[in-house]
């Protein structure tokens, strides 16, 4: 037990100094990490000092916002690292300070008269109170300025305008004083009253967060106050009701003295010093060799965090506005940006600006809002703000109906993996990391923006397409009913022509047959009379028998009662055949429009034209037209749409005896089986036609006829015939006439005809 005991003391002394080798590896690191920072923020901040003052000529308005906006964030940037190494030297207990007799009130009052314009500007009222009976106490004074510009700072950042800050003081009861920095802003939590002064602590930790901060300053506050052998603390009635910072330091012992005596006390013997006042003044020269950008920037640099808080909140209080708009062509892209840091809004603004029309939100709410009036081509947003995240508000766009499908970048100076997972499953298009350089940045967005522009293209394209098809679609109806208008127009024409050649065919026998009918009806009166005297006759008076016997001889040969019998028979005839020639007429009608022919059936072609010579055969006589028909009985039936194909036939027999406008000539009509069906041929010599006009000859609505025709009959019968499974083909010469052929399968090619 002894040698594990001993073993266990070896090993805590080797912890204990590899612990020490640590803290002096870490104090030498941030020794040098203080330098190695302040060498090339001091390289930065002078040449944009310089070129500020105007030592390098004039600069634009436009570079000189810029050059101070740089001016100002490398002051805050050399104060958190000032606060950072503070913060270090005490944690090694290398920090040290010098106290010495300070006219309290005084450096008060000149520390708040330094901060009251920029309370001014939020709009905060800020005074002093109860300095004039507190006297002289020992502290160091630049330990002390960090102290109140710290609790200055805090107590304007969470007071809104309209607010007000006192800063009270008294003497403490040991001779000390007691500060006070009284505020009417947010106010603190209980539970948080007992952590405000650890270090890195925020109140409100979230994304949503509306005050920046890097929780270090009441951290040093504190630390600055112990070693003043001082204490602080806070109080608050709560949320939105102030609070209030209490500061206690004791009237202390001065640590200077005069260097004369310094030397006087030392003499010769300055070799022989102990290590520790050496260490002591060689660490007070390095802390004012260190101090030297503190002492070129003096009191801005001290006020740098009270100074963005103030801008930060003019900024918030403010109508947000886009840069100056940039003429762009119709068709821009238009990018929403969201950021609550106004000199990182102007920035993103103006590098957008060059490309796009802008418009810029302070916070996720508003970019929503402003989202909502008009859906942008892309939101690029923060995403730690106020009042709704940057994720938020990307998940908030993404599950919109009407924004779902707007790009949306987030751009933050979180760069870890989890965040940016976070973003990217809320439906980020993708991530920029701060610092980033504008190239990167103006290529993300140029590529996500061309890709919603392209997209809305194609939307627009879709929309306008599918109207095109439905007033394709309504075109077509009314192309349809149109073209049934004119099918049937074609009709009527056709059966207008053949009506007048079957009126002339049915108007003779109809006359023969009513003439003789007129004619009968006198012969039959006749008849009437002669047997009226017949039935008078009295056979029982022989003397008038006699007498009416002679009076009907008499009639008899009055009325030619002889020739009125073989009359009587002629017109009898003449009537008869006149009826039969008109039912034959109304037969051949019959056929043609092939009642039922809607619904296919078997038919006999050469049936078909027999029949429609007949129809037109009056017309064609009237032009001197012969017609030479070549019609086997016994050809192979067809499966077909009987009225339809009479159609066919009727305009064929039209066209070829309209084609020789009025000189007479020859139609050759014929018809024979061939292969697997049956083939038909119109044969006309008339003049014949062009190689022009032949390709056109199927084509709707052409015509060579003018104003009498509507181009649509040879388009018809094409279609039909090719609705049956056949072919229509037409040739013709100019001067050699023209021969229409069709060919029809024995099936009729499968297909119900609709042909009108």
């Amino acid at each position: 037990m002894r040698f594990a005991d001993f073993l266990q003391r070896i090993e805590i002394e080797k912890a204990r100094d590899e612990l020490a080798e640590l803290d002096v590896a870490k104090s030498r690191f941030t020794a040098n990490i203080h330098h190695e920072l302040r060498t090339p923020l001091t390289l930065t901040l002078a040449p944009v000092e310089a070129m500020l003052s105007g030592e390098f000529g004039e600069i634009p308005a436009e570079q000189r916002s810029y050059l101070e906006t740089v001016q100002s964030n490398g002051l805050r940037l050399l104060k958190l690292i000032n606060n950072l190494l503070d913060l270090a030297k005490i944690e090694s207990q290398q920090l040290t300070i010098e106290r010495r007799p300070v006219r309290i009130g005084e450096l008060v009052n000149r520390i708040v008269n330094g901060a009251r314009p920029l309370a001014e500007r939020k709009g905060v009222a800020l005074r002093v109170e109860g300095f004039e009976d507190v006297g002289e106490i020992n502290v160091d004074s630049e330990a002390f300025e960090k102290i109140l510009v710290n609790l200055l700072g805090n107590a304007l950042k969470f007071t809104d305008r309209g607010g007000r800050i006192v800063v009270r003081g008294e003497t403490a009861m040991d001779g000390g004083v007691h500060l006070v920095v009284s505020d009417t802003g947010v106010g603190i939590p209980a539970d948080q009253l007992g952590r405000i002064f650890d270090r890195f602590a925020q109140v409100d930790g979230s994304n949503t967060r509306k005050h920046e901060g890097t929780g270090i300053g009441l951290s040093l506050v504190k630390e600055l106050a112990e070693l003043h052998e001082g204490s602080i603390w806070a109080e608050s009635d709560g949320e939105g009701q102030g609070a209030q910072m209490h500061l206690v330091l004791p009237e202390g012992v001065c640590d200077a003295q005069d260097a004369d005596a310094i030397e006087e006390m030392l003499g010769d013997e300055g070799d022989g010093l102990r290590p520790a006042l050496k260490g002591a003044i060689a660490g007070i020269g390095a802390e004012l060799e260190g101090m030297e950008p503190e002492a070129e920037y003096g009191e801005r640099l001290s006020l740098a965090d009270i100074e963005r808080n103030v801008t930060r909140a003019q900024s918030d209080s403010e109508p947000t506005e886009a840069p100056e708009a940039t003429a762009h062509p119709d068709g821009t892209g238009e990018v929403l940006i969201v950021e609550d840091n106004a000199d990182m809004r102007r920035l993103l603004a103006d590098l957008v600006s060059r490309e796009y029309r802008v418009r810029v939100a302070r916070n996720g709410r508003e970019g929503l809002d402003l989202a909502l009036v008009q859906a942008p081509d892309l939101i690029l947003t923060d995403v730690m703000m106020p009042e709704m995240s940057g994720t938020e508000l990307c998940k908030a766009v993404k599950e919109h109906p009407d924004l779902g499908d707007v790009p949306v970048v987030l751009v933050t100076s979180k760069a870890e993996r989890e965040m940016k997972i976070e973003g990217l499953e809320f439906g980020a298009d993708d991530y920029v990391t701060k610092p980033f350089h504008p190239r990167e940045l103006m290529a993300r967005v140029r590529s996500l923006v061309r890709l919603r522009l392209a997209r809305r293209e194609l939307a627009v394209r879709n929309d306008q397409l599918e109207s095109t098809n439905a007033e394709l679609i309504l075109a077509m109806a009314e192309l349809k009913q149109a073209g049934a208008q004119l099918v049937h127009a074609e009709r009527l024409a056709a059966v207008g022509e053949l009506a007048a050649g079957v009126a002339h065919e049915i108007n003779n026998p109809v006359n023969f047959a009513m003439n003789a009918a007129r004619t009968l009806r006198c012969v039959v009166d006749d008849v009437r009379e002669v047997a009226k005297h017949v039935a008078a006759i009295d056979g029982e008076n022989a003397d008038e028998l006699k007498r009416q016997i002679q009076a009907l001889g008499d009639l008899r040969d009055r009325l030619g009662f002889d020739e009125s019998a073989a009359t009587l028979e002629e017109l009898s005839g003449i009537v008869t055949e006149g009826l039969e020639r008109t039912a034959e007429l109304v037969g051949d009608l019959r056929d043609f429009a092939a009642p039922g022919g809607h619904e296919r059936g078997e038919m006999d072609l050469a049936r078909g034209l027999r029949t429609t010579l007949r129809l037109v055969g009056h017309t064609l006589v009237s032009r001197s037209i012969e017609v030479h028909t070549d019609l086997p009985e016994g050809l192979p039936r067809t499966i077909g749409d009987a009225r339809a194909l009479n159609q066919v036939f009727l305009n064929l027999l039209k066209n070829a005896a309209e084609s020789f406008e009025g000189r007479g000539g020859s139609i050759w009509v014929a018809a024979r089986a061939e292969g697997n069906g049956v083939a038909v041929s119109i044969r006309d010599d008339g003049p014949g036609m062009s190689p022009e006009v032949r390709q056109r000859l199927f084509e709707p609505f052409f015509t060579t006829k003018g104003d009498t025709g509507t181009g649509l009959g040879l388009s018809i019968c094409k279609r039909i015939v090719e609705e049956h499974g056949g072919r229509l083909e037409i040739e013709s010469a100019s001067g050699e006439g023209t021969t229409a052929s069709l060919h029809l399968p024995h099936d009729g090619g499968g297909a119900p005809s609709h042909a009108a």
